[in-house]
């Protein structure tokens, strides 16, 4: 059975981490106590264990790799080049002296 208790702390934390990344202090504040209050979680603590392990708190940056980045994918083909065309001649202009004596 699904523990709904842990789900709602998981979401919290997520919540803390966000508002703590983003610069929202007094939104970070208001989530940690309520962390604290409803389920004894410090999320002090928790950064100062976390430093003195040397991690920081934060993620691992990502490998570095040798591989080029994809180029991003066209949403809609490139027109193609326009051909070059002559210009057509203008057919003679038939006057009414023309033709007729």
């Amino acid at each position: 059975m699904r523990d709904i208790e842990a789900d709602y702390k998981a979401a919290y934390l997520a919540d803390y981490e966000a508002y703590a990344r983003d610069g929202r202090t007094e939104d970070a504040a208001r989530v940690a106590q309520i962390l604290k209050d409803r389920f004894g979680y410090d999320v002090d603590q928790e950064q100062d264990e976390r430093q003195e392990q040397g991690d920081g708190g934060q993620e691992p940056a990502a490998p570095e790799t040798t591989a080029a980045a994809r180029p991003p994918e066209a949403a809609v083909e490139p027109k193609p080049p326009a051909k070059k065309t002559t210009p057509r001649k203008a057919p003679a202009k038939k006057t009414a002296a023309s033709g007729k004596d």
